[in-house]
């Protein structure tokens, strides 16, 4: 079992995993580093204008109250030196010294992939990431995100839609997560049989300074990362640079070449990153033979109608009429509007004006 005394420096707010990592190789145990001096701090590496707040937190808590928070939210915490801390992980620079995990993190023989992009996606992101999280989760590969607006949830979606595991590794405390719709959201995860990572102090905050460090984790963890839409600078950007630091493989996917969000990952292409259109180009790369993708219908919930179906398979990312729409899925015009109506209260179709239909998936 994890010491109390190791949780308890972990959630010390004012010390980060470069802090963490000299305490924890300056003494050999971890209660030496609670009861440490503020001279013996100095010698250990801490700054100066950190052991005051130091010393006042740990005058302010026992160690084992950390215990018993956890306990309440069924958070267990994974040292570096546990046999569950994910492998990869602990090959990279500055790696985590203590993860807080909620959930289950699933073996280290599945391929893992960061699936990384701009909290302000446009439709052709969201509907590419929740497409390839989809089919690669489909697969057998583990789909790693951030648990932000956009991209990354839409990764997470397009995994749990297929019933594929996913992972979110958070730029918060496993209790400071802020929004509704992501405490759904990492409900959902959990009952999908993945988890939620943090290496942070459980209250704290997404503040921002902490998605850079989050985003070594992120890449860390996995063989791969795929960007799919990113401005010029962008965390996404960060995140693909950890992944080419550790030697991980960096994939991405085109993009307008006037469109803002895909600066970045037109930019990682011209740069030799991977070039994805489908999800069978990161199972080649990864030495994966998978059979043929999901259907055109994969993201419709089971027990639509056949003219549901039918219409669904005529509907992409770029705009159709929808009397062309109908005439393709060979539909008489009022089975063809009836099944216009189901999908739209259905929510996986957006009619974009001048009755063109685009899929919002």
């Amino acid at each position: 079992m994890t010491s109390p005394y190791t949780i308890a420096i972990a959630n010390v707010p004012h010390f980060g995993p470069v802090t963490n990592a000299k305490l924890f190789a300056a003494y050999e145990k971890p209660e030496d580093v609670w009861t440490a001096s503020a001279d013996e701090l100095v010698l250990a590496g801490v700054r100066p204008q950190d052991i005051n707040k130091f010393l006042d937190f740990r005058a302010q808590h026992e160690p084992q109250e950390f215990l018993t928070i956890m306990e309440k939210h069924g958070i267990r915490a994974v040292t570096i030196c546990d046999d569950e801390y994910p492998e990869m992980l602990k090959t990279i620079h500055t790696p985590p010294t203590l993860l807080f995990i909620k959930g289950v993190l699933p073996p280290v023989t599945k391929k893992h992939l960061a699936m990384v992009g701009s909290r302000h996606a446009t439709i052709y992101g969201l509907r590419t990431a929740k497409k390839l999280a989809f089919d690669c989760a489909n697969a057998g590969i583990i789909v790693v995100s951030g648990l932000a607006y956009g991209i990354d949830e839409a990764s997470h979606r397009g995994a749990l839609d297929a019933h594929g595991i996913t992972l979110a590794v958070l730029g918060s405390g496993l209790l400071g997560i802020d929004n509704p719709r992501h405490y759904e959201l990492s409900d959902a995860i959990i009952a999908g049989g993945g988890a939620m990572i943090s290496e942070f102090t459980f209250g704290m905050p997404p503040l921002g300074q902490n998605f850079p460090i989050r985003n070594r984790i992120v890449a860390g963890m996995c063989h791969g990362t795929i960007a799919i839409e990113a401005g010029i600078p962008s965390g996404t950007l960060l995140t693909t640079t950890s992944a080419t630091s550790e030697n991980r493989e960096v994939f991405a996917v085109p993009g307008m070449i006037d469109s803002k969000m895909s600066l970045g990952t037109n930019a990682l292409l011209k740069d030799g990153a991977h070039f994805v259109t489908e999800a069978r180009d990161i199972f080649e790369v990864f030495g994966m033979d998978v059979a043929p993708s999901a259907s055109a219908t994969a993201f419709l919930p089971i027990g639509r109608s056949p003219d549901e179906i039918a219409l669904f398979a005529q509907l992409g990312a770029e705009p159709v009429h929808v009397d062309v729409a109908i005439e393709k899925a060979r539909l008489s015009t009022t089975a063809g509007s009836i099944a216009l109506t189901g999908l739209e209260l259905l929510g996986v179709i957006e009619d974009i004006g001048g009755k063109q239909f685009v899929r919002k998936d």
